[in-house]
């Protein structure tokens, strides 16, 4: 029994934690250096203020610290709802941040050519740190889940992704259509941008994620 090698899971290793808490640090530092950044996200994502946070002189040390922690707390949450295969490997977890960091690469390319298309140049350029006030909610939301399932995976945890996803998708429809909602003709391009930019995005992340682990 004693020769048998221990799988290896997230709750089996050790550089999980100690990532989670590089993460953690670096969402401080991000609000040290940028001071109320989370307070502003919160309060600009579930009220009317959307623009407020975007006015604001930005801190480049400080975003690079959030962006930081944004990418590696999903890149850590693909990981571990889509592991199914040992070993649970920093590697893998490496090849994820990279892959989240083209899929934010490529929509943000694409996010300008549809914008470019349409004449929304102005309109996207505001609604782009609101956009980015609902992924920093959503990773702050999504980061004590995540500690927590490493530690005691149960199967209610499951769930709780699943639903704060839902309400990331659900908010996105809400500030979207309050910034590019003109007229019925509009609509076609927040149909085209929810569909092509955002939901197929995701499926595609998701459908990777899961080919890699």
């Amino acid at each position: 029994m004693d020769s048998m090698a221990l799988i290896s899971t997230p709750i089996s290793e050790a550089w999980p934690i100690w990532l989670m808490l590089g993460l953690l640090l670096c969402l401080v530092l991000g609000e040290v250096l940028q001071p109320e950044t989370l307070k502003l996200a919160f309060r600009t994502t579930f009220s009317k203020a959307e623009r407020m946070y975007g006015d604001r002189a930005k801190n480049i040390y400080g975003l690079t610290f959030l962006n930081i922690f944004r990418v590696g707390t999903v890149a850590m949450a693909l990981y571990v709802y889509s592991y199914h295969t040992s070993p649970f490997a920093i590697t893998t977890f490496g090849l994820l941040m990279l892959l989240v960091i083209a899929f934010v690469g490529i929509k943000s390319v694409l996010s300008m050519l549809v914008s470019y298309t349409f004449n929304l140049r102005k309109m996207t350029a505001l609604y782009g740190p609101q956009y980015n006030n609902l992924w920093t909610v959503l990773c702050v939301l999504l980061y004590p889940i995540i500690l927590l399932y490493i530690n005691v995976p149960h199967v209610a945890l499951l769930w709780l992704p699943v639903v704060l996803l839902v309400l990331f998708v659900v908010l996105l429809v809400i500030k979207s259509w309050q910034y590019y909602y003109a007229g019925p003709l509009s609509l076609v391009y927040l149909f085209i941008y929810i569909m092509t930019l955002e939901l197929l995005p995701m499926g595609a992340l998701w459908f990777t994620t899961n080919s890699l682990t």
